[in-house]
């Protein structure tokens, strides 16, 4: 085998002396330009990301006001019964399910401090009702909340009273007199540092102070990873500072609380682990004094280890007490290194440009040229499938034989690859067979590319109606097509999953369908439709079941309740809370702690009742003796089971109470009449009896006797 020579050799020994001199030459000529360009270059990537971040703060910190002012509106309307946390949570729920940023919703009254709100759990993120007032001793009381805002179940109890008129959020707002933030602080109930925007709220004269309405912002975690999402350069920085100094946010990982619980308090932005944010905060101090005194847009620049640091300091305010700094700072060396690479690329573009260099270049070019047109002919057989076509290693350069190996190597590979690809393809197919929808491939502005998966619902719809090539409007009406493409391009511009449900007319039925769009390419999208026709049936059948309970339980005329163990009521119907002479259902549950000693007059009945639950599950015709809310005594029937778990443990108690002291008053009446009557029976049976002795023989005979009997001689 001749001796081979590297490639590599040959090509520098005839380029290099004309390389060297051309690309120094453009090296240095792209360098002075780009070093020309850092600074305008500089000025407007942090104008645009200080722009930027303002924008986003402004659109994260607006909401709050806004909820409050429709809050305030409702608090003085009497929409929001504050006092006694008896309706209102359902505005406030949908407020919390509409500003997913918010943490907390609520105001306090200015009555006795009494508080309502709705909360956004840190653990699981549902949302809970939380109320204070001379109810429950001003402790507050958690429930759950149903997906119409309602509350369900009690969750938890605080153990300590709850003054909302002492929180900084409602000073900051009577102190204020109007909208403002407060300073940030830990909340009460999450444990998390927080800024509230709060507003006072005034009665239909705006004279008198009626209570607060405020809304909770959890220092934001998503104005965070927005910080981080922005391109500062390679190394630069994005952070926002208080005007103590104390960092807001910033674009690293960094922790922005020192300590926990309650006494964590801000990080000052001098005291960063992050070295180019605390030079840049040092740096600001030294220069103006204090943040404070940064009053308009500052654009400087300073030097760190020997390296100039481009700085740009913006304050944002909002018109409400939200008073910080927007602060960029981007290294001058990200700048020079993109104009460095720039310069490289320009001077290899130059290269084939040089003329000499190209001469140079040719016969080197043809020598190779020969090996390569055989790689490249065996290359073209790839293309029509014929992988039989080994390329033997030829000539005597070391990188002419290494492509001809590598090529070889190449084929088996593809062609198990390809194979691998069939079985792929094979299995694909027989899953998309099996789905249960219609597949289509769709262009961006409409265009059906292929239709694909099960025939079920082309064979409703008509085959002709989605041949490849025809438009969307051409298979669906013109209100359902326009949707369609709307989705089709929102799913294109945001690259996420569309899900929308439609309603359509097929062989003059009604048909529903729920439709997924997903995108394939850059102008391709893959729509499936499923018929959910049957689901929304069954859907519809519950609302009417679950409306009929509903009537039936709010109209029925008996008394109806939920009831726990330990002796609360859970939820109890309006005749259940006339019956006790109650205002409302609510004001029954509120009111009535302990089911024992408030409703039984006599408690052993009530430990009879639940002796007798646990053993058969069920107590029907149970009377007793019950307290109504003014204290007054009625009687009672009720008829009650135990609703258990799967582990046979009694949940609560559900029955029906009627009201049955007229019909114990007429059974009294009814047993006085029975024994006056057989007075009157025992008294006329006694004169009968005497009547009969006195017309009998034998007392006549004896009166007769007595009559001859002269008294006084007997007796002498």
């Amino acid at each position: 085998m001749p001796r081979s020579l590297p490639l590599r050799n040959l090509l520098i020994l005839a380029s290099v002396a004309q390389i060297i001199g051309v690309v120094g030459l453009v090296g240095y000529l792209s360098f002075r330009n780009g070093q020309k360009a850092v600074n305008d270059l500089a000025t407007q990537l942090r104008q645009e990301l200080t722009a930027r971040i303002e924008r986003e703060l402004q659109g994260y910190f607006a909401v709050p006001h806004e909820i409050n002012r429709l809050n305030a509106s409702a608090f003085t309307l009497g929409d929001l019964d504050i006092e006694t946390a008896s309706r209102g949570e359902s505005q406030f729920y949908q407020q919390m399910k509409i500003a997913p940023t918010v943490a907390f919703v609520y105001c306090g009254s200015a009555q006795t401090g009494e508080f309502f709100g709705v909360l956004r759990s840190p653990q699981d993120g549902s949302l809970q009702l939380s109320y204070s007032n001379p109810a429950n001793q001003f402790l507050r009381e958690y429930y759950s909340l149903d997906v119409r805002g309602e509350r369900t179940y009690r969750l938890r109890q605080l153990d300590k009273p709850f003054d909302s008129r002492q929180r900084p959020w409602y000073k900051a707002a009577v102190q204020a007199e109007r909208p403002t933030w407060t300073d940030i602080y830990i909340a009460f109930t999450t444990g998390l540092p927080n800024v509230t925007a709060s507003q006072p709220v005034y009665d239909k004269s705006g004279r008198k102070l009626i209570g607060v309405c405020a809304t909770d912002v959890v220092l934001p975690e998503e104005f965070r990873m927005f910080l981080r999402s922005l391109k500062i350069g390679q190394t630069g920085q994005a952070f926002v500072v208080d005007r103590k100094g104390n960092l807001i946010s910033n674009s690293t990982d960094e922790p922005l609380m020192l300590g926990t619980g309650q006494d964590a308090t801000l990080l000052p932005a001098t005291d960063s682990k992050d070295r180019l944010v605390r030079e840049t905060a040092t740096y600001l101090t030294q220069r103006f004094g204090s943040f404070g005194a940064i009053a308009q847009v500052q654009r400087l620049d300073f030097s760190l280890n020997g390296q100039r640091q481009f700085l740009e300091v913006v304050p944002f305010r909002d018109g409400y007490g939200l008073d910080w700094l927007i602060v960029v700072v981007v290294p001058e060396a990200d700048f020079m290194a993109q104009i460095d690479a720039n310069t490289r690329n320009t001077v290899l573009l130059c290269l084939g440009a040089l003329g000499a260099s190209i001469i140079g270049s040719i016969l080197t070019a043809r020598w190779i040229t020969g090996p390569i047109l055989r790689v490249t002919k065996a290359t073209a057989g790839l293309v029509h499938g014929n992988w039989e076509q080994p390329v033997e290693p030829i000539g005597s350069i070391t990188e002419i034989q290494s492509l001809a190996n590598t090529f070889n190597s190449m084929t088996r590979q593809l062609r198990e690859s390809f194979e691998a690809l069939r079985q792929s393809e094979a299995t694909n197919r027989a899953i998309v067979t099996a789905i249960p929808d219609l597949l289509m491939r769709v262009s961006g502005d409409g265009s059906y590319i292929d239709i694909v998966g099960s025939d079920r619902l082309l064979q409703i719809y008509g085959v002709e109606r989605f041949l490849p090539g025809s438009h969307v409007t051409d298979s669906l009406p013109e209100a359902i097509a326009e949707t369609r493409l709307k989705y089709i391009q929102q799913a294109l511009q945001t690259g996420k999953l569309q899900v929308y449900e439609q309603h359509i007319e097929v062989n003059g039925k009604r048909q529903d369908e729920e439709v997924r769009i997903a995108v394939l390419g850059q102008d391709e999208v893959l729509i499936m439709v499923r018929d959910i026709t049957q689901r929304k049936q069954v859907e519809e059948s519950l609302r009417i079941a679950e409306e009929k309970y509903r009537s039936i339980y709010e109209n029925a005329l008996e008394g109806i309740f939920q009831s726990t163990t330990e002796g609360r009521y859970l939820n109890v119907n309006p005749a259940m809370a006339r019956l006790y002479g109650y205002d409302s259902p609510e004001d029954m549950v509120n009111s009535v702690h302990n089911i024992s000693s408030q409703v039984y007059v006599n408690p052993e009945r009530r430990q009879a009742f639940k002796e007798a639950l646990e053993i058969s599950d069920r107590i029907e015709a149970f009377t007793y003796q019950s307290y109504q809310k003014d204290g007054s005594i009625i009687w009672v029937e009720e008829s009650t089971r135990a609703v258990r778990d799967s582990k046979h443990n009694i949940l609560y108690y559900e029955g029906i109470v009627q009201d049955i002291t007229e019909r114990k008053r007429w059974e009294a009446e009814i047993r006085r009449h029975l024994e006056e009557l057989q007075i009157e029976i025992d008294q006329s049976r006694r004169a009968t009896e005497v009547e009969m002795i006195t017309r009998s023989n034998y007392f006549q005979e004896i009166q007769e006797e007595i009559s001859g009997f002269n008294l006084d001689e007997f007796w002498s």
